[in-house]
């Protein structure tokens, strides 16, 4: 009887439970959006974004409200010609609104390897609103734009 109580004891020991609840679900879906953005997949993309979702990246003048047009964005931004291509993410945090509905906001950069050449774009400040819809987690609102550079120090005055 004692090996038993020790071997579950052991067991349960060993045994860790995860749990996830709407923040957890709605940043990793969101986090599928820095993976397809670096394969120029523009059909992967626009299936982390819902039918009726509001965009505005980074380039847009107005908001796009469909996800043909949410497509045409990202095959205009990401040509295929970038090179190798890596989005990191950072300083997300994310609002729990209800079970269903996360807003999540942050920082993110990419950086681009072209002919040995390395460029990084950002950091960028970005904004999405993630919904569950059925069993999966979409993008239903999305608001990219640059960071703005801190303000100059005042001049040093000699005195």
């Amino acid at each position: 009887m004692l090996r038993r109580l020790t071997a579950l004891f052991l067991l349960l020991a060993t045994c860790t439970l995860a749990f996830s609840g709407p923040k957890e679900d709605a940043l990793a879906a969101y986090g599928k959006f820095f993976e397809a953005f670096t394969t120029d997949n523009h059909d992967k993309i626009v299936l982390l974004f819902a039918p009726d979702a509001l965009f505005y990246g980074t380039g847009s003048a107005e908001v796009v409200t469909t996800r043909e047009a949410v497509r045409q964005y990202f095959a205009a931004a990401l040509d295929g010609k970038r090179g190798v291509t890596k989005a990191t993410p950072f300083e997300q945090t994310a609002l729990v609104l209800s079970d269903t509905i996360v807003a999540i906001s942050g920082k993110w950069q990419s950086e681009r390897t072209l002919d040995g050449k390395m460029a990084t774009a950002g950091p960028s400040r970005n904004t999405v609103v993630m919904q569950k819809r059925g069993n999966e987690w979409l993008i239903v609102q999305f608001h990219n734009s640059p960071t703005p550079k801190p303000p100059a120090a005042p001049a040093a005055t000699g005195r």
